[in-house]
Formats: structure tokens, C-alpha cells, sequence
């Protein structure tokens, strides 16, 4: 069995929880959902995507591991005129 990387793990599973993408910190994968905001560790190398054994990060926390600015989500923000951005 070939060795994989988790970065690029990460790139092919989503959160089991709100389906959103997963990041790679130091030691777990974290849902980038501002309202879900899961840390699942990763036990001898092997990410456990099971929502039981996840942490809720607080958002300051959350925030610094997905690099967004404390209870920012890019994917709710509008533009200058109200309007939904997506």
C-alpha cells in the first residue's frame, strides 16, 4: 500500500458534517463552515472523519487555523450592493 499525503487527502474528503472542505492543521483536519467549525484528529496518521470524535474549535481558534478573520464566512459575504456574492 502506497504512503499518502494528508494535504492531499484533505483535497478529496469534505466535513461529514456540513459538507464543507477540510484543511490540514498540525494535528487534525478542520471543517473550513464557519458554523460547524469540527477539528477531527488524526490518530497515527489516520484522519477520523467520525462527527463523535470531532472538537467544535472557538472561532478565534478556527479562525487562525482556516486563515478567515474571526466569524468571517467568505461564503455568506454580499457585495457592496446587498447582494448575495455567489
Amino acid at each position: 500500500m502506497s504512503e499518502f499525503e494528508l494535504g492531499d487527502l484533505a483535497d478529496l474528503v469534505v466535513c461529514p458534517q456540513c459538507r464543507s472542505r477540510l484543511v490540514l492543521s498540525a494535528e487534525s483536519l478542520v471543517c473550513t463552515g464557519a458554523g460547524c467549525r469540527l477539528s477531527f484528529p488524526v490518530r497515527e496518521g489516520i484522519p477520523v472523519l467520525l462527527v463523535d470524535e470531532a472538537d467544535e474549535l472557538d472561532p478565534a481558534d478556527w479562525g487562525k487555523v482556516v486563515g478567515r478573520p474571526e466569524g468571517i464566512d467568505r461564503d455568506s459575504v454580499m457585495d457592496s450592493t446587498g447582494d448575495d456574492a455567489s
